[in-house]
């Protein structure tokens, strides 16, 4: 890695930075797997409330269902975006730190990309360069379904390479498709630019599971996830550019084609970061995002 993409995945963004906590953060345990774990353990997925609750996740990893408080949302997303607030959240539910086996009650509600921006800022904090990746995941291990997921890659020093970590759940601890969830096999995640480019040539031979109803619109979300993630910025899932409000459809083929040079350049983000940072500073519409909310206020009193 050279120097310069060693400094920039060191770097903290407004999502992955831990201001008065770096104390408690540096008092964490330094290898990765033992930081992956107690992420794992601080946190449960909003889909854990919306589906039937597995005996087997109740009695191994989350204490029962049943007791969650009423009164709490099922879904924390929008209460911790940042680093900061997800930590402030797990110490307000139980003030002795990150704990192992931590009861339901005890856990934020988050999902994969607020797991994999608190992953990020603890291995920064520890000067392990480390980067949000927004893509498609195989959680299955049979390559037959990609469903859209926030993954991770840290800098491994030893072996001079990005290693691929999960962090949201508990789907590997027992090591049961024979790795580690903190260092996943490359088939296992689907980049968003290559999906983009897969179904913009019409030679992916991957099943994605979107939750958009235009298949090509949902990856362009999380092409531009991916895109601000690699520019550390780990934008909310909702915060898209301005210029997309009208959805996919409205782009013109020399708009779409910007889309196809931005995906060609983040497959291989290292060795083009340059390109990257100048199409970032060159092209505004990219990094002028909106959100839901705003399209709202925006269509009311434009």
């Amino acid at each position: 890695m050279n120097g310069k993409i060693y400094k920039r995945y060191l770097e903290t963004s407004v999502y992955t930075d831990i201001s008065i906590y770096k104390e408690f953060i540096l008092s964490l345990p330094d290898d990765i797997s033992s930081i992956g774990m107690l992420v794992c353990g601080q946190i449960t997925h909003p889909s854990m409330y919306f589906t039937e609750p597995s005996s087997y996740l109740e009695d191994k990893y989350y204490g029962k269902f049943a007791s969650y408080p009423k009164n709490r949302f099922k879904n924390e997303d929008e209460l911790y975006i940042t680093a900061v607030s997800m930590i402030a959240g797990i110490l307000r539910l139980d003030g002795t730190g990150f704990t192992k086996n931590r009861d339901v009650t005890k856990r934020i509600t988050v999902s994969c990309r607020q797991a994999s921006v608190l992953f990020s800022a603890i291995l920064k904090a520890k000067k392990i360069p480390c980067r949000s990746r927004a893509g498609f995941m195989d959680f299955g291990n049979t390559g037959d379904s990609y469903m859209e997921h926030w993954v991770n890659e840290y800098w491994d020093f030893n072996e001079n390479r990005w290693v691929l970590a999960d962090v949201d759940g508990y789907y590997e601890y027992e090591q049961r498709f024979g790795y580690s969830q903190f260092d996943l096999p490359r088939r296992k995640f689907v980049t968003a630019s290559e999906a983009w480019l897969g179904l913009r040539k019409n030679n992916l031979n991957k099943k994605l599971d979107v939750f958009s109803t235009n298949i090509l619109e949902g990856v362009c979300e999380y092409l531009f996830m991916d895109f601000h993630s690699l520019m550390n910025n780990e934008i909310f899932y909702s915060y898209q550019p301005l210029y997309l409000r009208g959805g996919i459809q409205a782009l013109s083929e020399s708009e779409l084609r910007e889309l196809d040079y931005l995906a060609e350049l983040l497959a291989e983000p290292d060795k083009n970061m340059e390109k990257i940072e100048h199409l970032q500073a060159a092209n505004e519409k990219l990094s002028v995002l909106t959100n839901n909310t705003q399209n709202i206020y925006y269509d009311t009193f434009k």
